[in-house]
């Protein structure tokens, strides 16, 4: 299989995580890694080898032996992070994309999708945080605003906090979407029971949300 370069694979799964892992866990992040249904940034590193079949155990033992032999290899690391990810091992995951951020520090994609297995272990600040890097980068990621305003509404319950972090991506992509398809200007009314940006205070929330739980 030809490989991707680290940048194509990247915005590949950037796009698939975000909005990818609200679904799969549990409604609650959008990532890229678990089938594009949370959306993550996965696909960072190099295209994963076809071993044993496209098996992914058998593609784990490959990059793990490839990072052992070139601990400098940063799409290995990549790559392995990913795997980890798309197999539900998120310490490992995490671990791998550290040592990947040692090497090339500040890629907001992999920042973004360590930000998710923060939230799968259970460690919501870390992920907004985690996040947050990854905005500070680049302030333009969608993905890792959309996450950030899904873990403080769902995880830490901070309502205000996501309606901030979903203004700001409206502001950014006027034409953003959730995982179910929903504009997010119109989460934000129902929320809010006003147009984003509109003047005048706060006014009683339209329509609840439809499962707040997740």
């Amino acid at each position: 299989m030809a490989k991707s370069s680290a940048k194509e694979q990247a915005g590949k799964k950037n796009n698939a995580l975000v909005y990818g892992i609200v679904i799969l866990m549990a409604g609650a992040l959008i990532g890229f890694a678990f089938s594009t249904a949370f959306q993550s940034t996965k696909g960072q590193g190099d295209a994963p080898v076809q071993a044993q079949g496209g098996d992914m155990l058998g593609q784990i033992k490959v990059y793990s032996d490839r990072v052992a032999l070139n601990p400098q290899d940063v799409n290995a690391w990549v790559t392995l992070g990913n795997l980890y990810f798309d197999t539900g091992q998120p310490a490992k995951s995490i671990e791998a994309y550290s040592r990947s951020l040692e090497l090339s520090p500040d890629n907001p994609n992999v920042l973004t999708d360590m930000g998710v297995m923060h939230r799968a272990l259970g460690e919501f600040q870390k992920a907004v945080d985690t996040f947050a890097k990854a905005i500070a980068v680049d302030p333009r990621h969608e993905t890792a605003r959309m996450n950030t305003g899904i873990v403080l509404l769902y995880d830490l319950g901070d309502k205000e906090g996501a309606i901030a972090a979903w203004q700001e991506l409206v502001r950014i992509n006027p034409q953003a979407v959730n995982a179910n398809g929903t504009p997010i200007a119109e989460v934000l009314r129902e929320m809010t029971g006003k147009a984003p940006g509109a003047a005048g205070g706060e006014q009683k929330l339209l329509v609840p949300l439809s499962n707040p739980a997740n």
